[in-house]
């Protein structure tokens, strides 16, 4: 894999962003990682499109919960997921309302992340209005 490290103001710096969500201070965190044609998968809800509502954050999705210290700041990405088993994500304890696994090529004009959730395959998306979420690909068993 190659996630490239930086920090956000060099990655500022180097692309004309703009964050998809207005991002509290101090987020993106400043030593990020930078995909490179990089491979992610995310869950979907409908087993067989992507759509918006599969892109919305914790901070969207709950807007009546405060989320503090670092929980704040992953509270405004996407969870994605590095993994040589992306449909057995799916399987997964909590993740019984997903039934699709979308993949996504990630560059650096789509956003920076940082790993994150304890798992050696999940990591934090802070996404820009660059990523074109018609770009993910549904997966199913026979592509996994």
């Amino acid at each position: 894999m190659m996630l490239n490290k930086d920090t956000l103001e060099n990655y500022q710096a180097a692309h004309q962003i703009e964050w998809t969500n207005t991002l509290p201070e101090g987020c993106p965190p400043e030593n990020i990682l930078i995909p490179e044609n990089e491979e992610f998968y995310r869950l979907t809800i409908e087993p067989d499109k992507v759509t918006e509502d599969d892109f919305k954050t914790y901070v969207e999705l709950f807007p009546q919960k405060t989320f503090k210290g670092q929980l704040a700041i992953f509270a405004t990405g996407l969870s994605v997921l590095s993994s040589d088993n992306p449909q057995g994500l799916l399987k997964l304890p909590g993740m019984e309302k997903f039934k699709g696994v979308a993949k996504l090529t990630l560059t650096p004009k789509d956003g920076v992340m940082m790993k994150s959730g304890g798992k050696p395959y999940h990591y934090t998306w802070w996404r820009t209005t660059a990523f074109d979420i018609q770009s993910a690909v549904i997966i199913n068993n026979e592509d996994a």
